[in-house]
């Protein structure tokens, strides 16, 4: 049975990028409108500014909800400070962290433990450890604004963000996307400003890039980024359903390599290297136990 999915998020409280997308599937419908979270600012702005966020993206999120046969579902994200704040948002189905909900058939969740075959996950976080284990319907997920579709996983890259240091906006884009039973799904990505696709011959594997934030590759420009996702991904393959929480170095190495059918040239010894300074990356999966083995970071990123 296939659906198509309108994807967006990323908007840190800004309506212009709404409002694009809005007249941009003014004659369209879609079976779902997915959102990924970031709908404020709340981090940077404050709780209250965020109220006053929110109340004038909900009416152009209507407006865009109006185009799907079921419903918006959406999340929160740390932007929003995952919803801790004195508001909610009045239009669509909030995806739950804990279960499952059921809208128009399809059963969503925000919870990696209630994914099942026919379960698509909306998660805000990347979750790295699932790029290589996913087990769901569908993955939709944003944060990094470094766009990617990889098997049944699409991060939704942008739809505006503002510059700390300049306060100049940038606008990205959004997807419709045709899953099916089976990747890879059709996806189109459809720019309200600057949004470029890049297919990395060294990195091609590891998915489809849209982004605006590099002149090319993500990985090729920030080689920490792939170690990153290929060590809990690695992990996460070692340990899931087993009562292992920890990991040998060689182990980690191996399994990585083997994610890869043609590993980029020097990734393997790359890799090992990073693995070995592990403990100096602060956004890094993975930490050591006492007796150095390789662990889950008290503290990690997206892991």
């Amino acid at each position: 049975m296939g659906q198509r999915y309108l994807v967006l998020g990323d908007h840190h409280g800004d309506t212009e990028s709404l409002r694009r997308v809005r007249d941009d599937i003014e004659d369209e419908t879609f079976d779902f409108v997915v959102h990924v979270g970031d709908l404020t600012d709340a981090m940077r702005a404050g709780r209250e500014t965020a109220v006053r966020q929110l109340d004038e993206v909900e009416p152009v999120l209507a407006e865009i909800a109006a185009h799907a046969r079921h419903d918006l579902v959406w999340v929160w994200g740390n932007r929003d400070h995952f919803g801790d704040f004195d508001a909610d948002l009045g239009v669509g189905t909030e995806v739950p962290s804990n279960g499952c909900v059921t809208v128009g058939g399809q059963r969503f969740t925000n919870d990696l433990d209630a994914v099942a075959s026919d379960v698509v996950l909306v998660t805000h976080m990347e979750t790295w450890r699932l790029l290589d284990q996913f087990e769901g319907r569908a993955h939709f997920c944003g944060n990094t604004h470094l766009g990617r579709l990889k098997g049944r996983r699409l991060n939704s890259a942008f739809l505006q963000y503002t510059h700390r240091e300049t306060g100049e906006q940038s606008f990205g884009g959004y997807f419709v996307v045709d899953v099916t039973d089976e990747p890879p799904f059709d996806v189109e990505m459809r720019e309200v400003g600057t949004l470029d696709r890049f297919d990395c011959p060294d990195h091609g594997e590891r998915g489809v890039q849209y982004h605006s934030a590099f002149d090319d590759c993500v990985y090729c420009a920030e080689p920490d980024i792939l170690m990153r996702e290929m060590a809990a991904s690695a992990f996460y393959g070692l340990t899931n359903d087993t009562e292992r929480e920890r990991v040998r170095d060689e182990e980690l190495v191996s399994y990585a390599v083997e994610l890869w059918d043609d590993p980029p040239t020097g990734f393997g010894s790359a890799f090992a290297a990073y693995v070995d300074s592990v403990t100096e990356d602060r956004y890094a999966p993975l930490d050591r136990t006492d007796d150095g083995l390789l662990r889950v970071a008290e503290k990690s990123y997206a892991y």
